[in-house]
């Protein structure tokens, strides 16, 4: 965007070359004369890098005001950055005429675009490549510009590729910012950077085709001065069917399909950016919704590539990041996989999910080594199950060190038959679940801990791994002898059986299946 106002600044600075002449020449006999004297001046500002085109030229001596309507500004073939702008109309208002007297441009109050359009190509378009538009400014011009306020209504822009494709896409953008300079314009800084800036939009839509999915946002807004920025309709779609998302890698990963309908962040100056550091006070997410699906059919990647943990996950990011608190209300979380041989796939969900996260930091922010990451969560396991996690997180432990609180209330173990059936090929013949307490220590290399599950009545079925749907005299007898003598069948009581957590961690796999294989490695140990 720095590049797309750049040119458009050096068509306002040229305009602004116009008004001197306008001193000396009536602008209705030489009308002709001005647009040609304008285009000239934009071809110099920008080392004719750029044509310029437009159907009127107005000045409004009393209205004090000038303005230009349809407005096309084209590449010439050696400048591929930007592809088309456009605008129903340009106009300076607020013209102090008589400063002209003593300075080489005039002081107004604002700038308003009316309806532009930009369209960039994806290829080249760097910050690298913003450089160098206005260097035939000399520094006594530089000094005489004004301050002025600039306005931007019903606004649209793309980026694509040559193939015509789009990558980026705005439908609609309006933006106000308080004493602009045209030299910050001109010169390279960044829009964030703008005084009082406020920008409110919709129709946001970034294709993310590489990776199979689509970004789109429906609306939004940002205010500087508040420090807060509203999004509606957040939502990162996968672009294929299930089946065909993993089939495409032609390796197994996670299909992620996330609905927010609103979200909030607040507390931040953008300004500490130029300093590399980035704090945020508070985000919000409202109502999300997020089905994870994965299809086990297909093999994992060749090789092993571990996944980090988050103190490696600080230490990748090269920037000052400090996110304070994360809320989330009323969330819903859906996991489920297809494990072969089973015809069908298994899910299970976290439901009604309110968490609370703070204190997260990357390895620059001032306070990585003091603060601890905490998360809280609370819901409804299947939407029956009361569930609380609790996370307590030294991100700056090279070690990876943390510290992990679960309670779960009562549950009828068939509420979880689906997943257990078609993915641990185990069907629950009867049995309850009158509490599940677990609390352990993890680190980069394995987890220790202890999980206490009160149950009663626990009768399971083996099914054959080969071949779910059927059941011959080795299932019978191994259900026989799992029953009978390996599987305890109930753990009440005034001394009830503690499982202990002992489990080495799978690298390769996710902090969340460390959690949980975790969890499972306590629990087999206590109902054997």
């Amino acid at each position: 965007m720095r590049k797309v106002f750049k040119v458009l600044s050096v068509a306002i600075l040229s305009l602004l070359v116009l008004v001197g002449a306008f001193l000396l020449f009536a602008p209705a006999l030489f009308s002709d004369s001005l647009k040609s004297a304008m285009i000239n001046e934009f071809q110099k500002q920008t080392e004719q890098d750029y044509t310029l085109d437009f159907s009127t030229f107005d000045i409004g001596i009393f209205r004090r005001s000038i303005s230009v309507d349809s407005l096309v500004v084209q590449p010439d073939s050696a400048s591929p950055h930007i592809r088309k702008i456009a605008a129903s109309s340009i106009s300076v208002n607020g013209i102090k005429w008589f400063s002209l007297f003593n300075k080489s441009f005039p002081d107004f109050a604002s700038i308003t675009l009316i309806n532009p359009e930009v369209e960039l190509f994806a290829r080249d378009y760097s910050a690298s490549s913003f450089s160098g538009s206005g260097d035939d400014l000399n520094e006594e011009k530089r000094g005489y510009l004004t301050t002025f306020n600039l306005i931007i209504k019903n606004g649209s822009g793309k980026i694509v590729r040559e193939d015509r494709t789009e990558v980026l896409v705005v439908d609609n953008l309006s933006l106000e910012a308080e004493d602009v300079n045209l030299n910050a314009l001109l010169f390279g800084s960044e829009l964030v950077f703008l005084e009082n800036l406020s920008i409110n939009g919709s129709g946001l839509k970034w294709s993310l085709e590489e990776k199979l999915y689509a970004f789109t946002i429906a609306d939004f807004s940002f205010d500087k001065r508040k420090e807060f920025i509203s999004l509606t309709d957040i939502k990162l779609t996968p672009v294929v069917p299930k089946y065909e998302f993993s089939n495409l890698r032609a390796y197994q990963l996670d299909r992620i399909d996330l609905k927010i309908p609103r979200a909030e962040l607040s507390g931040f100056k953008l300004d500490s950016l130029s300093e590399e550091h980035f704090e945020l006070d508070t985000l919000k997410i409202f109502d999300a919704w997020m089905e994870v699906f994965r299809n086990k059919q297909i093999d994992r990647a060749p090789g092993i590539a571990t996944k980090p943990l988050l103190n490696k996950v600080a230490h990748a990011m090269d920037l000052s990041f400090g996110l304070n608190h994360t809320l989330i209300s009323n969330a819903t979380i859906v996991y489920e996989e297809h494990k072969p041989p089973s015809d069908t796939s298994g899910s299970i969900s976290f439901n009604e999910i309110n968490a609370s996260l703070t204190n997260f930091r990357t390895a620059r922010h001032p306070n990585f080594h003091q603060d601890t990451l905490k998360l809280h969560v609370e819901s409804l396991f299947m939407d029956v199950a009361p569930l609380t996690v609790d996370v307590l997180y030294p991100i700056f432990d090279e070690n990876d060190t943390h510290y992990l609180k679960l309670k779960l209330d009562s549950l009828d173990p068939k509420a979880v038959s689906d997943m257990m059936e078609h993915v641990g090929f185990v069907r629950i013949e009867n049995g309850f679940i009158e509490s599940l307490e677990a609390e352990y220590k993890l680190n980069a290399e394995s987890s220790t801990g202890e999980v206490l599950v009160l149950y009663r009545d626990l009768k399971v079925s083996f099914l054959n791994k080969d071949d779910p749907n059927s059941k011959n005299i080795f299932q019978w007898a191994g259900d026989l002898i799992a029953n009978t003598f390996v599987i305890k069948s109930k753990n009440t009581g005034d001394d009830p059986r503690i499982g202990e957590i002992d489990f080495e961690r799978e690298k390769e796999k996710s902090i969340f299946a460390y959690w949980w294989k975790s969890l499972l490695s306590g629990l087999k140990n206590s109902i054997k």
